[in-house]
């Protein structure tokens, strides 16, 4: 029975490592979460991206829920963004289908499943869609549950 204690005490020790091995890997990275309104409105089905100020090292992005909220992830095999400054860019795809011209070919088939096509267009303010220094937010060393990124339509 002595034996067997020995192996089992460190299994036991080994035990926390073991299903976390990407945890550690990269950078260390911070919770990072907040919302996202247009003209004081939660958007929903928006994507945030982060994009380091400094070289663009690193990346982090999430996505809107129907409130609004989103957090971020920078890395597939761990949650929450690596600290520091960001430029950001914001987009919602959307698709709409095309409206035929009337009396066109395309305007008579319209009811029958043959229109002028989808469009997919950006629906936010065009502005939001490039990251730039005059559209930055800081992800704190300890991390934030905060960022309230405010678009408007003016």
């Amino acid at each position: 029975m002595k034996h067997l204690m020995l192996p089992l005490a460190a299994a036991c020790l080994l035990l926390p490592t073991i299903g976390c091995g990407n945890s550690n890997k990269g950078p260390r990275t911070v919770p990072a979460s907040g919302i996202l309104t247009l003209d004081g409105v939660p958007v929903e089905g928006a994507t945030v991206a982060f994009v380091q100020q400094d070289q663009g090292k690193y990346f982090a992005q999430g996505y809107t829920d129907a409130e609004g909220k989103f957090s971020l992830n920078a890395f597939e095999y761990k949650t929450g963004a690596v600290p520091g400054n960001y430029m950001v860019s914001i987009q919602k795809t959307v698709v709409e289908v095309a409206k035929a011209k009337p009396g066109s070919e395309e305007a008579e088939h319209e009811g029958e499943g043959e229109g002028a096509g989808e469009i997919v267009r950006n629906a936010l303010p065009p502005r939001y869609t490039t990251p730039t220094k005059d559209f930055m937010f800081t992800v704190p060393e300890d991390g934030t549950d905060s960022l309230k990124i405010e678009l408007t339509t003016k």
